[in-house]
């Protein structure tokens, strides 16, 4: 009983003291993004190709029920045309500035910006409010406009069960995407009130929906799914929970974040944006408002589940706590993945936590053995509801396609979720003296 005191003791000691945690290296600049990106090509067979959309015979219909490449059924000819203008004509991916939406009509500002965008999507059922103790996100990836969106996010509640908060994070055509990407791995990438560096317009609303979900009293678990580009914001939305839990402001009771907001976004210029900063700068107060142990013990609920890691680095909050409880998906063949979680130059070690490695990624990783492709729904949600799912089909897979191995338990906490189940509750961090609702 003795020795159990003392190890609660010493953990929530260890919650409390972040300052002895590791801080947040700088990410990839040009010269490491570079190495990371020259060591993802070097696959063998170098089918690059295939390593996006999978085997060649996967691309001819008839396809699945929500696989990706029903976005371009001709009997949908509305559908496709807006897909393909989406990914060739280039936007920015910021709001419409105010001077803009006072000379052009919207539907010229709609093809020039295009900002993150959030929308409900119901569960399996058209129901929009059960699990009302959970709340559940997905942040899609590279070259995903509102229709594959949506797409993503029915994929995802199907096999769950569950209505999701989608951070749409909009295409601005691929060639933006892909500089994009670059800039959030290796530049945009560690939020900080005293320089230039900032976050992208994704993170940072990104941020803002996710701890307002962490901060709720009714809320016991909240889950984020992300994939693709929508790692790498999310990567960045951990550092910024961290840089705001290590600033000094955390000490001061009447602390205003609005400075430190507003420099992590790299400032204001429209109305969406004063709205965006104001509601994460109460966040950001609501989140520290009782001190570090109350802020760890509340972002203990949240849950991370990446697919096709693509981040350069990815931290627990806090490494010892290990919190928030992270997991990762990856094909063997998935390029993508290969520019981050399946990287070979990724920190497998977990000891050079400090050591500046181009890529690390805590958590637990689930590979695919010789699996190719990078799609959410075709390459990497089909095979796993095959596996669970409980009736027989033609489609059944007897096999877990992502076993745990080392380390890594047998399966994935995400299958505990599917179709409605629920799994165990995760422990938190132990907080002495203190009781919660």
């Amino acid at each position: 009983m003795v020795n159990s005191t003392n190890e609660q003791l010493e953990r929530a000691q260890e919650a409390h003291d972040l300052s002895t945690t590791p801080q947040w290296p700088h990410a990839n600049e040009m010269r490491s993004l570079v190495r990371v990106a020259g060591a993802a090509l070097r696959m063998k067979p170098p089918l690059y190709l295939r390593s996006i959309f999978g085997p060649i015979p996967s691309w001819a219909p008839p396809h699945r029920r929500f696989s990706e490449y029903n976005i371009l059924n001709p009997w949908q000819p509305a559908t496709m045309l807006r897909f393909a203008s989406d990914l060739t004509i280039p936007a920015l991916p910021t709001t419409t500035p105010n001077w803009a939406r006072t000379l052009f009509p919207p539907v010229v500002n709609r093809r020039l910006w295009r900002p993150t965008q959030f929308f409900r999507q119901p569960d399996e059922y058209g129901g929009v409010s059960t699990f009302p103790d959970e709340h559940w996100f997905f942040i899609n990836g590279i070259v995903t406009n509102a229709d594959l969106a949506r797409l993503n996010a029915a994929c995802l509640a199907h096999l769950f069960h569950r209505p999701l908060t989608v951070v749409q994070n909009a295409t601005d055509s691929l060639l933006m995407d892909l500089f994009e990407c670059a800039i959030g791995k290796g530049f945009k990438n560690d939020p900080n009130s005293e320089d230039r560096k900032t976050m992208t317009e994704p993170a940072w609303r990104a941020t803002a929906a996710i701890l307002e979900a962490v901060n709720s009293k009714h809320t016991e678990r909240v889950v984020v799914i992300a994939h693709s580009q929508g790692t790498i914001i999310t990567a960045n939305v951990l550092r910024a929970i961290a840089k705001a839990l290590r600033s000094e402001l955390v000490e001061r009771p009447d602390a205003r974040w609005h400075l430190f907001t507003q420099r992590l976004m790299g400032g204001v210029r429209t109305e969406t944006e004063k709205m965006v900063r104001d509601n994460l700068a109460h966040s950001l107060a609501e989140l520290t408002r009782e001190g570090l142990h109350q802020a760890l013990w509340r972002l203990a609920k949240l849950e991370v589940y990446t697919f096709a890691n693509c981040a350069d680095r990815m931290r627990y909050v806090h490494p010892s706590l290990r919190v928030p409880y992270m997991e990762h998906f990856a094909n063997e063949r998935d390029l993508v993945a290969r520019l981050g979680i399946l990287s070979p130059l990724r920190d497998r070690s977990q000891a050079r936590v400090a050591a500046g490695a181009p890529v690390e990624i805590d958590g637990t990783v689930f590979v695919q053995p010789g699996a190719w492709g990078h799609l959410l729904n075709e390459h990497y949600l089909t095979p796993i509801d095959d596996y669970l799912y409980p009736g027989g089909r033609a489609h059944r897979r007897e096999s877990n396609p992502y076993p745990g191995t080392g380390e890594a338990p047998a399966e994935s906490r995400l299958y505990g979720y599917f179709h409605g189940k629920r799994p165990a509750d995760l422990p938190r961090p132990f907080l002495p003296g203190r009781e919660f609702s």
